[in-house]
């Protein structure tokens, strides 16, 4: 017979680890509108989102190991709570992305003149959806259990990763049109890291969920 308020406590766990990746979703999206907008405001909306996800983090976290401890699930409900556990993990990174862009924003686009950067906005904008979307499709993935899914998210990394380079090469050129934006260019290149992270640590939730779902590691099946 099955415990009472064993499928209950999983399915609330699954739901805070889903409340915190749509939170961190919105705390990408608020940075993206605060970098391209260089919006102070928003910025500080940022701040406070990523406060939230580390108090919802430390709950996942500590709720998953004393579930683990006391309960002693296998197989598939073990994958589950350790996958959720690594899961919570990366969406707290993501945040902390987030929340490096906000303060980018915040101590340092803030007090430099961004004109230059207007060119590369566009291309910023796409790849700032891109990572936001993977990040989307990879909870939605986690939520409904979609293994086929969470193989197509780690296929698009790629375009995240060419978007970056191309950027790359855009803040090289705006340098050498404009020499005294070199702190600007680092500044912004660092922005772009954080947000190619997002995408690579949202392929990482994707294949956490191809683990929980299938109990095969999705390299294996390269």
């Amino acid at each position: 017979m099955e415990r009472k308020g064993y499928s209950e406590e999983m399915a609330e766990l699954k739901k805070m680890n889903l409340d915190m990746g749509y939170k961190a979703v919105s705390a990408v999206k608020f940075a993206a509108q605060a970098l391209l907008e260089n919006n102070l405001e928003i910025a500080a909306q940022v701040r406070s989102l990523e406060k939230e996800v580390d108090l919802l983090y430390e709950e996942v976290d500590d709720r998953c190991v004393a579930f683990i401890a006391t309960q002693q699930p296998m197989a598939r409900d073990l994958r589950f709570l350790v996958s959720t556990i690594k899961i919570a993990t990366e969406v707290e990174r993501i945040t902390d992305y987030a929340n490096n862009i906000a303060k980018k924003v915040q101590k340092k686009f803030s007090q430099e003149d961004v004109t230059p950067l207007e060119s590369l906005k566009p291309a910023t904008d796409m790849m700032i959806r891109e990572a936001v979307s993977m990040l989307a499709e990879a909870l939605h993935c986690y939520k409904e259990n979609d293994a086929e899914l969470a193989k197509l998210i780690t296929e698009r990394d790629a375009v995240v990763n060419r978007l970056n380079k191309e950027l790359f090469r855009g803040t090289v050129a705006m340098v050498a049109v404009n020499p005294y934006a070199n702190e600007l260019a680092m500044d912004f290149h660092t922005t772009l890291r954080y947000i190619e992270r997002v995408a690579d640590r949202s392929v990482k939730i994707a294949e956490l969920v191809y683990y929980e779902v299938t109990g095969d590691r999705f390299s294996d099946k390269k």
